[in-house]
């Protein structure tokens, strides 16, 4: 198998599904990984990051909408105090960066902070939703779901089929295409991989050097994990679920591979012809087409990626295509891949997967985690699993009410994120008065901190500086060449700016992946530190003979210490400096001079473990 279960399943050997070759009937403990490890590490960083807490608020928090309404109901209900609502300058800093993924300017914080208005916060999501920066991010997280980019382990795509994907996923976003449609318009993809963006998702699905079947169920395995979050799939295509899943998975223990074998077979009618455009350098792309009639899932292998494919005493040879998530197929089609993306659609759990995945980006913990470990028999409050099983979201109401609400409102993405950011729930501080038990993490009693994305680092040393850079993207046979871009979010794929070794490598110290076989990483590491400490990325911009620096313009500007410790802690921090950093830049400013003091200040920011976080 190509894609092993991620954080909480298990993996399993090519031959053989005996207790004695299962990985996880060998070594349980080793998969199953408590959710309390999970809220200890959150709790340990937030602990870390968190400005400094102050007196406990008292004031009751009001509940602005029905996501406010299940979390605060449910913290009254086991008597946990919420944290204070966070302040504007923690908020402002928030927001930019979960929305579009770029710290806010010197002047908009002035300018947020001095504002009155008590329907400020709602009013700074409202101008961020939809906004360039706004497309940019949620290209990039899509990207990132849906794994687009050109050469991987197992196909290549070439950079023109990059292209096309990257360009559809951000028209998309910018129209505010509604998620249903994108799904259908992308499990249903077909065309010249170089033009229609959408075909290029079915050849990710890919899997070489073994038979047709592998592909198939390749292609059901990347539909599971990214629209409806079940990566049991990948397990389930080698064997049945009983006696692997047992302790894993309440849906899956119970499933047969024969049912998962109805989900690859709505792949078989799906031709993807490869040719070659150019033979050197070798480039080549796809033309995907649908049969009506032609090919089927057949029970004939012995060799390839997965286990024997062969039918049972008196069974047939071919499996039917069989949407195995609920009783029965939704809606009808000319082709199996319609009638596939009617049932993913039409499926309740398409939405449960959308929203839990939206909702962890901005608050850091998921309602069911990871994200694509979803369990279907455990997630409905009003029919409970059987002891010693648990319902698996941390809030099944929410996540019941959200997803149903998603569906209701058109599968607006810009609708939803608003939702959530404009909640109180999303708005509470980081900071927690009160004595913090790692417990409290499913109920989002604080706000979370999440160490920044690579490409959010990346623009932060950007946009704090003030020295813009230009990559550009293209490249001998571009068919549909992008335009160069200033900002790492703006890149089409995770192994960009090819153009420039200094930045990825920057990029690549914080672990942003490929897309492929090296999943996103947040986690830290000595590389990073050193990297921000003396990466020529970023201390190519911090001294006032750097052209176009922040540092530059303010000394050609004033030589008030006061005015530079301001402006350099509102510019990179998104905050303004406490008494005790005044009197310590100060300091360091008659001890170095204005302009050694400037720029010692600018590095020491940016080397400050807040920069690298959201909080």
């Amino acid at each position: 198998m190509k894609n092993w279960f991620r954080a909480a399943i298990i993996s399993l050997p090519l031959l053989g599904v005996s207790s004695a070759d299962c990985t996880f009937l060998n070594k349980p403990e080793e998969f199953l990984r408590k959710p309390e490890q999970r809220w200890q590490e959150i709790s340990g960083w937030t602990a870390r990051v968190a400005p400094s807490s102050a007196a406990a608020d008292t004031i009751p928090i009001s509940r602005k909408n029905f996501i406010d309404e299940y979390i605060f109901g449910r913290m009254e209900r086991d008597g946990i105090q919420p944290a204070p609502i966070s302040g504007d300058q923690e908020f402002l800093r928030r927001v930019y960066l979960d929305l579009t993924g770029r710290i806010p300017s010197a002047d908009q914080v002035r300018s947020f902070v001095s504002d009155a208005d008590p329907e400020k916060r709602n009013a700074v999501v409202d101008s961020l939703i939809g906004s360039p920066e706004f497309v940019d991010k949620w290209t990039m997280f899509f990207g990132d779901l849906f794994k687009n980019d050109g050469p991987s382990a197992n196909v290549n795509r070439y950079l023109q089929g990059r292209d096309a994907f990257y360009t559809y996923l951000k028209d998309s976003i910018s129209m505010n295409k509604p998620y249903d449609r994108m799904a259908r318009e992308i499990i249903t993809g077909t065309g010249d991989t170089f033009e229609s963006g959408p075909a290029n998702w079915v050849v990710g699905g890919t899997v070489p050097m073994g038979p047709i079947q592998d592909t198939y169920d390749g292609q059901a395995v990347n539909l599971a994990q990214m629209f409806l979050g079940i990566n049991a799939v990948d397990c389930l295509l080698c064997h049945d679920g009983a006696r692997h899943l047992d302790n894993v998975n309440l849906w899956g223990k119970q499933q047969k591979r024969a049912d998962m074998q109805g989900l690859s077979a709505f792949f078989a009618r799906t031709r993807m012809v490869r040719q070659v455009v150019t033979p050197d350098p070798l480039l080549a792309k796809y033309t995907i087409s649908d049969d009506t009639y032609l090919g089927e899932y057949l029970l004939n292998t012995r060799t390839g990626n997965r286990t024997p494919r062969e039918p049972g005493f008196e069974e047939l040879n071919i499996v039917d295509p069989r949407y195995p998530f609920v009783t029965q197929t939704t809606g009808g089609g000319k082709f199996r891949r319609d009638v596939l993306a009617n049932s993913v659609i039409g499926d309740r759990h398409f939405a449960r997967a959308a929203v839990n995945e939206i909702r962890a980006t901005l608050m850091v913990e998921a309602l069911v985690s990871p994200s694509n470990g979803f369990d279907p028999a455990r997630l409905d409050p009003e029919n409970p699993p059987p002891a010693p099983w648990t319902l698996q979201p941390n809030n099944p109401e929410l996540l019941q009410a959200l997803s149903q609400w998603f569906h209701d409102n058109g599968f607006d993405l810009r609708q939803l994120i608003g939702l959530i950011t404009k909640s109180n729930a999303y708005q509470l501080s980081s900071s927690y008065p009160e004595t913090w038990i790692p417990k409290y993490v499913p109920y989002y009693a604080r706000k979370f901190v999440r160490r920044l994305d690579a490409e959010e680092i990346h623009d932060a040393v950007v946009k704090a500086t003030g020295v813009i850079p230009r990559y550009t993207l293209d490249y001998a046979g571009a068919m549909n060449p992008l335009p160069p871009v200033n900002w790492a979010m703006q890149l089409p794929d995770t192994r960009e700016p090819r153009s420039n070794g200094q930045t990825v490598q920057f990029l690549n110290a914080f672990g942003r992946g490929d897309r492929d076989q090296n999943l996103r990483n947040t986690g830290g590491s000595p590389l990073q530190a050193l990297t921000m400490m003396n990466q020529p990325f970023l201390t190519s911009r911090i001294h006032a003979d750097d052209d176009g620096s922040n540092v530059q313009r303010l000394l050609s500007r004033t030589s008030d210490p006061a005015v530079i410790i301001e402006e350099l802690y509102l510019a990179t921090l998104s905050r303004y400096p406490s008494s005790r950093e005044v009197a310590v830049a100060s300091d360091a400013m008659r001890q170095l001079g204005i302009r050694g003091g400037a720029e010692s200040l600018q590095w020491a920011l940016l080397n400050k473990l807040e920069f690298l976080f959201s909080y």
